[in-house]
């Protein structure tokens, strides 16, 4: 029905187009971002699950803007890396061999790396739990596979949803743990948020306008570097003129005067029933100005929805650049505290708690290691730990024979004075 009203409208602008005399012209559409909604009235849904958004398939159109947003997924992407740290470590040496290998060919680093990045992506992660005599497997699922049982006993996983209605023999029902069915459980991890009972939100779910005004910006500077802004002429060619005649002289002249090689584009405009001579118009290209600022809004934007730091994405405040490792080091703390953490405790303590459960050996030391992404080393002065002789030597001198072992600081040289 949408559809057909949209094909209707622009069939009536095309029209009004032609009384005007324009016999060729384009439409330009941006689409907007999905509303996001939860059925939560049982007697409702249609379906056995509990579409997630209008469509039930606001996951695919997350996934889909994070390949189209560079400052959204460069942020993911570091959010993911400092959640998985550095490495695994466990006192227990039972427990480290199942940490290496927790599905013959995958290592627990592996799938809290992809539970990670699902959770911040779509605010939902699933853990598959497979049972075993004396012991279990763990395994990812997307995120974007599933959707959550009406009773929420069941996780209903499908390889696409787009087409669910078609292929429905392809779903796996699953149930939730801690119910096994067939030795098989899923573990739904997700954040609080009101007025959704199924599922969870991502953090930036308040910017997804500002997302996709990140990717247009992106298309936009790309026809930048090719055309230009904006025309920089309108040409109002007069005449009687067929539609395919009007089309191939637009064409042609759009190929020879825009794209690589040429630094501005030029828009036609073919009028049927004048024989006034063809008149130009020049137009300036102003807009750099308001672009840039643009693009510095839809930045901030998403790193603030984010609850994320400037300088963990890349951005260094002014008057600072000889102070960078210090800011970026105060941002890791931050976001170690507010956010890595936080998620951590979410999901690392739940799979302990499913190790102690079903594994013969205990989980409870199983830990992250994380360092920062920035060393201390450049913050230490060399005088205040090292002796005259030591930086000597470092810097190519032969060492004294009297004094050389003592360490001089600025402290001890003031005293002197």
């Amino acid at each position: 029905m949408k559809a057909k009203r949209k094909n209707q409208t622009s069939q009536r602008i095309k029209d009004a187009g032609k009384k005007l005399g324009f016999a060729k012209f384009d439409i330009l559409n941006i689409s907007v971002p999905n509303n996001i909604e939860e059925v939560t009235a049982n007697n409702a849904m249609a379906t056995p699950y509990v579409p997630f958004g209008a469509n039930n398939l606001f996951p695919e159109f997350l996934a889909e803007i994070t390949r189209k947003s560079p400052t959204h997924r460069a942020i993911l992407g570091q959010k993911k890396i400092l959640s998985v740290g550095k490495e695994f470590q466990g006192e227990d040496e039972q427990l480290m061999r199942f940490v290496d290998n927790v599905n013959n060919g995958e290592s627990l680093r592996d799938i809290y790396a992809r539970l990670m990045f699902d959770y911040y992506t779509f605010g939902n992660a699933y853990l598959e739990i497979v049972k075993y005599e004396g012991g279990i497997n763990l395994y990812h699922i997307d995120a974007t596979k599933c959707r959550i049982s009406k009773d929420k006993e069941h996780v209903y996983v499908h390889p696409d949803w787009t087409n669910y209605t078609s292929t429905k023999k392809d779903q796996h029902i699953m149930s939730m743990f801690p119910k096994f069915e067939q030795n098989r459980a899923i573990v739904h991890f997700k954040d609080y948020e009101p007025t959704f009972s199924y599922y969870g939100l991502p953090d930036f779910v308040a910017a997804l306008k500002w997302l996709n005004i990140d990717h247009l910006l992106q298309q936009y500077n790309n026809t930048k570097f090719e055309n230009n802004f904006m025309p920089s002429a309108i040409v109002e060619i007069n005449g009687d003129m067929g539609q395919d005649e009007a089309e191939q002289l637009v064409k042609e002249a759009q190929q020879k005067w825009t794209g690589e090689g040429n630094n501005s584009k030029i828009l036609f405009l073919v009028k049927n029933g004048d024989t006034k001579p063809a008149n130009i118009t020049m137009l300036n290209d102003t807009a750099d100005g308001s672009f840039m600022e643009l693009q510095k809004l839809t930045s901030q934007n998403i790193i603030t929805a984010h609850r994320w730091q400037p300088a963990m994405a890349g951005i260094i405040s002014a008057g600072k650049l000889n102070n960078t490792g210090s800011e970026i080091r105060v941002a890791w703390e931050m976001v170690m505290g507010t956010i890595i953490k936080d998620v951590e405790g979410i999901i690392l303590s739940k799979i302990r708690s499913i190790i102690n459960e079903f594994m013969p050996f205990n989980a409870d030391t199983l830990e992250v290691i994380y360092e920062p992404p920035i060393s201390y080393m450049a913050d230490i002065q060399a005088s205040t730990i090292l002796t005259l002789n030591e930086q000597r030597v470092m810097l190519g001198f032969d060492p004294l024979d009297e004094g050389g072992d003592t360490i001089i600081n600025k402290k001890q040289s003031n005293g002197n004075n």
